[in-house]
């Protein structure tokens, strides 16, 4: 470090967004959408003494317009790209996938809601301001923690939620509350099978923490949450969903505009080494970015993947047997169970895919066990039936 030069690091979005606070470098922050000032609570001081030292805040959405201390210059350097669905031509989440998405998307994202609709007794939940009690927020954090955990185990990823998730718990039921954040949760019946964590700000929904219970992944219930968080933002007058980072396709199908994150290097005017930084800033984001278009943080973790022997956890290996594979089965080979009281947890998956398929409601197929046939199973409905037959 040079002498007496001092730089102090700020996470921006985790100020404004997480902890609802602003350094007093910035004397205003507003939101661009609808030039609206955020108020925010006030930390640090902007009448420092020291001629060199250096405040760097990091992940600034560049939709929020800030203001800067007088006598402190902010040099802005252009981190990497975010993704947000600005709502406010559309006067519904139906409008908005009908004018801002393509049309096999939109028929993709209502078949999935009226499928998972149509196949469970489905609820939705969004928890806003006073209406969870604490111990219902500590029941349902620990099943959502669970299943994130087991959702990045099975992908064999690393995740920054997870690495604080003590953090998230600490934080979430006091904005929750205060109406800064919100926990949104679908059910089937009384089990929760799918959790967002949401922050808010201003007019400003910032869909953050997203996970769902793998045995239903053929329902695509990650897009079902977001077309209800959408819904609930034109119901409460939000002009903008706010995705993040990360290009992945999903993302990019349900938005329509992308910003800036930026990192602003805050110093005195006089201060040369406040310049010198910014270039080293500059250079360290263009080359990441370089790399990150090269893939070369997949080729990494696959690098990683290779020597440690780890894969993605696969899930077990099943087929569908239709048709003339059932005629030979015969009434007294069939033992009826059922999946949660039997522990046949493994069938869950399956059978959400067989409802998935033939549209039949989860109370009107029943699940049989064939005595001679090992590792096959029977699931007769309304509508179909069909033989499922493990291939391990």
């Amino acid at each position: 470090m040079v002498m007496g030069l001092k730089i102090t690091h700020h996470n921006f979005f985790s100020d404004v967004f997480e902890q609802q606070k602003g350094h007093a470098l910035y004397t205003s922050v507003s939101n661009g959408f609808n030039h609206a000032n955020i108020r925010l609570e006030s930390y640090g001081d902007a009448n420092m003494p020291l001629k060199s030292h250096i405040h760097t805040f990091k992940l600034v959405p560049d939709y929020l317009k800030t203001t800067v201390a007088a006598n402190w210059r902010c040099n802005k350097v252009f981190l990497k790209e975010g993704y947000l669905a600005d709502l406010k031509a559309s006067a519904s989440v139906d409008d908005y996938l009908k004018n801002e998405c393509k049309r096999t998307f939109r028929y993709k994202i209502q078949k999935s809601v009226k499928r998972l609709q149509a196949c469970f007794n489905i609820t939705y939940k969004t928890f806003y301001g006073n209406n969870i009690s604490y111990p219902t927020y500590e029941t349902l954090m620990a099943v959502f923690h669970q299943m994130l955990k087991t959702r990045f185990e099975q992908r064999n990823d690393r995740n920054i939620i997870l690495e604080n998730w003590e953090y998230y718990f600490n934080i979430a039921f006091n904005l929750i509350t205060n109406k800064k954040a919100s926990l949104f949760v679908i059910f089937n019946d009384e089990e929760p099978i799918t959790f967002t964590l949401n922050f808010h700000c201003d007019t400003i929904l910032y869909f953050s923490v997203p996970t769902f219970h793998l045995d239903y992944a053929k329902f695509t219930p990650g897009n079902v949450a977001i077309y209800k968080i959408m819904e609930w933002c034109f119901q409460n007058n939000y002009d903008v969903f706010d995705m993040g980072y990360g290009g992945f396709e999903n993302k990019v199908n349900w938005c329509n505009a992308r910003y800036k994150y930026e990192h602003h290097v805050l110093f005195r005017p006089k201060n040369q080494w406040g310049t010198i930084y910014t270039g080293f800033l500059n250079y360290k984001y263009q080359l990441i970015n370089y790399l990150l278009s090269k893939n070369v943080n997949g080729m990494v973790k696959q690098l990683k993947t290779t020597i440690k022997g780890k894969k993605e956890t696969p899930a077990l290996p099943y087929t569908f047997l239709l048709g003339a594979d059932l005629q030979h089965i015969k009434e007294a080979d069939l033992v009826k169970i059922a999946i949660e009281h039997d522990n046949e947890y493994l069938l869950k998956k399956p059978l959400h895919d067989f409802l998935y398929w033939n549209t039949e409601h989860d109370t009107d197929v029943h699940v049989y066990r064939l005595n001679n046939m090992p590792q096959h199973y029977l699931f007769k409905g309304k509508k179909a039936s069909a033989l499922l037959q493990f291939t391990t």
